[in-house]
């Protein structure tokens, strides 16, 4: 006979709470991820990726241009594949939120079958109990609340299935192509430019403090002396339109640099036989480029970073991030925006290009990093992250062992093989808000700041690989701004309280130190055996460059100083105040 028995009930307080618990998580749970995945449903319904407003104007003016701009057609490719890349995480966090919520949902069924059996039994119903209307309305309440949460995971799991997973390719007709006599844009185009070699380099003056950005002049004659009042030796004067503290840079009968506001960013290009502007360029608005400039300090501007010319390429960058390739037509070649430097002073590195890439130190504390990218094309090649910033600017040196690129930050002075952006060494010797950048001479790096101490770093470069040790200190007067420099026997240092310091290379050994009026921002450069150094008012000193101090002359300007000339055979290429001028020997004699 079946046996019939009932079994008798046993309740379980604590795994009923556990349970009960659990199915109130997960209902939630399942509550959110129903709720997104909706919001997500008619978003991307709303939302026409391949149309986007920013897409469409640039595509119109494309589509008005009398020629196919291929920096416009590179611009709407980029964009175009930023909206297809947020697209595509969009629709991979909706895979996920699917699976989430049948998950949750199973665990949500379980969790309340094991809490009802669990639950303990209910009390017998006392003789003033409410009338069984009541309890016939709490069963349909409860009905119509289970079959809500049904029907609303079905919406979400629906609205996520029918979700579209893919967005179709984009037409060529959406993006016009360029004319097959334009240079391609991809980075393989990249063996068709020239690039100007190390030999060809030195004999310009191609970025900040001049071939591989060290402070050491190729050629051994400049001016010695001049008379602004007079035009004694003045080639010629012009304004320039807008203010900047970048230098400028010359390559053959160029001369660039650029001048900006919190409104406008203006790149120039200057005749170096006549001072006439050939051409004067205002940078357009690039995807991401802020409706608003940051703030910077007055005494670093918007235009504070030099710009470089590397052959018949001239690069500029700006403190809102903006960073713009010109041939020296004025054409532009490329243009982007980094984003904006999260930076107190305002951004104030200058470029560095070298062999085939063109390398932005751009330190802020959003994510210090170096960043090369291919000349031509303004495409990435490598970037190196780095663990803090500096104000400073890269230089290229030349070693046993190859180029090497020298960075100083508020900690370190790192070198990095240009190239590949692999870190080749690193010592530790810096603090504080560093701003002078390295100095090179003699096998040997210099790095200084004030507030920290000068520190000569020997290097080994007889095994496969460089070893960096420091070989001394001097810690009395110290760089704020300007960048010191080095011979192959005496590193030399400026300050901002107006010293010029001479220290010999081998030993640390100070042979002479003079003090002056004004201080220097204006970085010193070695010309031959003299060594130029301006001070802020626009006092030029002339210095014998050797153990002995000989003031050679002290030739005016007649304005503000902060930026640091240009040398190249025999004239110099000053930016002082709101004017540029060319200084150069109007007899036969160099001296």
């Amino acid at each position: 006979m079946p046996n019939n028995k009932i079994r008798p009930f046993t309740p379980h307080p604590a795994a009923f709470r556990l349970a009960a618990t659990v199915a109130v998580v997960s209902g939630l749970f399942c509550l959110v991820v129903c709720v997104l995945l909706i919001a997500n449903y008619l978003q991307i319904k709303a939302i026409d990726p391949i149309n986007q407003p920013a897409l469409l104007e640039l595509r119109q003016q494309l589509a008005e241009a009398p020629e196919a701009d291929p920096t416009l057609v590179q611009e709407i490719r980029a964009m175009d594949l930023l909206a297809r890349k947020a697209f595509f995480t969009s629709q991979a966090h909706l895979r996920m939120g699917g699976n989430l919520l049948l998950g949750a949902a199973v665990l949500f069924l379980i969790a309340l079958k094991l809490a009802s059996a669990w639950a303990p039994r209910m009390p017998i119903p006392a003789e003033d109990a409410p009338p069984e209307q009541h309890w016939l309305e709490a069963a349909h309440a409860k009905e119509y609340l289970a079959f809500s949460a049904v029907a609303l995971a079905t919406i979400s799991l629906l609205a996520a299935y029918f979700t579209p997973l893919e967005i179709p390719a984009i037409e060529e007709s959406a993006v016009p192509q360029a004319p097959a006599e334009a240079p391609p844009l991809a980075p393989e185009a990249e063996p068709e430019l020239a690039y100007p070699d190390w030999e060809a380099m030195q004999r310009q003056w191609p970025s900040f403090r001049g071939p591989g950005g060290y402070g050491v002049a190729f050629y051994d004659t400049a001016p010695t002396d001049w008379d602004i009042a007079a035009g004694k030796n003045i080639r010629w004067k012009v304004e320039v339109p807008l203010p900047g503290y970048n230098s400028p840079v010359v390559w053959d009968e160029h001369l660039l640099l650029s001048g900006a506001t919190e409104e406008v960013r203006e790149v120039y290009c200057f005749d170096t036989e006549t001072g006439e502007l050939r051409w004067k360029r205002t940078l357009p608005k690039f995807t991401g480029t802020p409706a608003k400039a940051p703030k910077v300090m007055k005494d670093t501007g918007h235009a504070a970073s030099t710009m470089a010319v590397h052959g018949d390429l001239a690069f500029a960058i700006f403190a809102n991030g903006d960073l713009v390739c010109y041939d020296f037509a004025g054409e532009q070649r490329w243009g982007r925006n980094l984003g904006v430097p999260e930076n107190h002073y305002g951004h104030s590195s200058s470029l560095l290009a070298y062999g085939d890439l063109l390398f932005i130190q751009y330190d802020h504390k959003g994510g210090p990093k170096l960043i090369a990218v291919h000349a031509g094309t303004g495409e990435q090649a490598w970037v190196a992250e780095r663990k803090k910033i500096s104000w400073a600017s890269p230089a290229c040196i030349q070693t046993a062992l190859g180029p090497q690129l020298i960075l100083n930050s508020e900690r370190d002075v790192d070198a990095y093989d240009p190239k590949t952006g692999r870190l080749l060494w690193t010592q530790p010797c810096l603090d504080g808000e560093v701003a002078p950048s390295p100095a090179y001479g003699g096998n040997t790096v210099l790095a200084a700041n004030e507030y920290a101490v000068a520190t000569a770093i020997r290097l080994d470069t007889t095994g496969p690989e460089t070893k960096a040790e420091i070989a001394w200190e001097w810690d009395e007067s110290l760089p704020e701004v300007a960048s010191p420099v080095g011979s192959d026997q005496q590193f030399y240092i400026t300050t901002s309280m107006g010293e010029i310091v001479c220290l010999d290379i081998a030993t640390g050994e100070n042979l002479w130190t003079e003090e002056f009026d004004e201080g220097f921002y204006s970085s010193p450069i070695l010309v031959g055996e003299r060594l130029y150094a301006l001070d802020r008012a626009g006092v030029m000193y002339i210095v014998k460059a050797g153990p002995e101090f000989e003031l050679i002359g002290s030739p005016q300007l007649g304005e503000e100083g902060n930026a640091t000339p240009a040398y190249l055979n025999g004239r110099i290429y000053h930016r002082v105040g709101k004017h540029l001028l060319c200084i150069e020997r109007q007899d036969d004699e160099q001296t």
